[in-house]
């Protein structure tokens, strides 16, 4: 059949929205990335809205129990995930930062002090000009209500665990790890054992995620697949197998990564109107251009009203439904194959899952470049302090701009004391009238340093319009 990759756009801001459940906003990540080796960027799966993250983030959290959960056994592979011990850090911190910077009368300027002026009694010393950003940017978020940012360089992350945020590679071997540890017990719990001589290969289905065995007699593998696929098994099984993909790491990319990737806006369209209905477009029959339901209605017709319940109950976002048709089209009009040679596959053996056609996988005799990845990432920390350091004597704890603004504001004084010079008679009492040469000169010193702008003409032409410049808004 012919994959057709109209709609991926539509596909994507399906799966983003529909992720987002939570309506909470969104956060940074300032993750350090190693640069990645050369010609790992083909094929590459990465999600990178940071909404999208951030509510992918809170389902880890404060997920609560449906159906499906019920029996999962398996950690929830999210890349996501992996912050979430970063993110309870930093949330905790800055919120307790957040309480006292409010005791001041403007927590703004406070902050501000903070970090960048050494004459307050409440200057942090022992930061990087770098630091002191991120520090600042983080409380000035917190003080707005959202939640801080999430960077590798944050001085809290760096003081509690030594260095940056846990790499992408060393969270799928955590998960490959709590898969491997959960398999084997559901194994030992049924009385499963596994034949020496097996191949036992346990394959995930891009659609209804159910785990297939094969490699043994069929009896020991409807047996290994009815212990298995319970609750969400078999979908963190797939998403974790999907991270796993060598060319992510510059390697070779297996075939069945290609087919993968092929499928995925198929699958996408699939769990869109499966989430929407309870029903299996595939299975539906497919008559004129119409696929109908069970009871003869057109399948869109179900579909835009299970989207406008979720919609009215809050549990989606707004979707462009009539992209989002477009694409449905497509696949009405191409038809659908059951494809159950799709998904993706991975072996087991001696107590351990191991990635087919690659060297460069999380199984037994797959791991050289693993640890020398986890190495490079050590490395790079342990350099990182040592330039730290460097850069903290470099720096003398003086923020950037301090001198510069120091001068802006000794000149400032000096006009403005020239100002009050020129306000008073010899015998000091007050004139009638200041010197307007003094005031001229420190007016033109406060637009020259941007304090003040200037309203033009044309701005003043403007009656009854509003108008704009520089960021200066007004109604003349």
């Amino acid at each position: 059949m012919n994959v057709n990759a109209t709609g991926r756009n539509e596909a994507r801001d399906y799966a983003a929205a529909y992720t987002n459940r939570t309506g909470l906003p969104g956060t940074k990540s300032e993750d350090a990335k190693e640069p990645v080796r050369a010609g790992g960027a083909a094929g590459k799966y990465r999600r990178t809205d940071s909404a999208a993250v951030y509510a992918e983030q809170q389902a880890c959290q404060n997920k609560t129990a449906s159906d499906k959960d019920i029996g999962t056994t398996f950690p929830m592979p999210s890349g996501v995930c992996r912050l979430i011990k970063y993110t309870k850090l930093l949330n905790e911190h800055y919120a307790k930062v957040n309480e006292e910077n409010k005791r001041f009368d403007n927590p703004q300027q406070h902050i501000w002090d903070k970090y960048h002026n050494p004459q307050s009694p409440y200057f942090v010393r022992g930061l990087t000009n770098k630091e002191r950003q991120i520090c600042e940017d983080a409380e000035l978020r917190v003080l707005d209500g959202f939640p801080a940012p999430v960077s590798s360089y944050d001085p809290v992350i760096q003081k509690a665990f030594g260095g940056g945020i846990m790499s992408e590679e060393e969270w799928n071997d955590e998960v490959r790890s709590g898969i491997n540890d959960s398999i084997n017990r559901i194994f030992e719990e049924n009385g499963i054992v596994i034949p020496e001589d097996a191949e036992l290969r346990l394959k995930v289905d891009p659609y209804e995620y159910r785990i297939i065995a094969d490699g043994v007699d069929e009896a020991l593998a409807r047996r290994i697949e009815e212990v298995l696929n319970k609750g969400n098994n078999g979908k963190y099984l797939y998403g974790h197998l999907r991270q796993c993909n060598p060319a992510d790491h510059g390697y070779e990319q297996p075939e069945q990564y290609l087919y993968d990737t092929a499928y995925q806006e198929k699958a996408v369209m699939w769990h869109f109107v499966n989430d929407m209905t309870g029903l299996d477009m595939r299975k539906l029959e497919n008559r004129d251009g119409i696929i109908y339901t069970p009871d003869g209605r057109n399948l869109w017709d179900a579909v835009k009203e299970g989207y406008k319940e979720k919609l009215e109950k809050g549990e989606i976002s707004a979707l462009p439904m009539s992209s989002l048709y477009d694409v449905y089209q497509v696949y009405v009009k191409e038809g659908w194959d059951q494809e159950d040679e799709r998904g993706l596959t991975v072996g087991y053996k001696d107590g351990s899952l191991y990635d087919l056609d690659t060297d460069y996988g999380y199984g037994p005799g797959q791991r050289e470049w693993f640890y020398k990845s986890k190495e490079r990432h050590r490395q790079f920390w342990e350099n990182y302090q040592k330039e730290r350091e460097e850069t903290l004597r470099r720096e003398k704890d003086i923020p950037a701009g301090y001198e510069k603004w120091q001068a802006e504001m000794a000149r400032t004084e000096e006009i403005i004391a020239g100002l009050n010079d020129n306000t008073y008679n010899k015998t000091g009492k007050l004139l009638d009238q200041p010197d307007l040469k003094a005031m001229q000169i420190l007016l033109d010193y406060a637009v020259e340093n941007g304090r003040v702008i200037p309203l033009t003409k044309e701005i003043l032409s403007l009656s009854g319009k509003k108008a704009a410049q520089d960021g200066f808004d007004m109604r003349a």
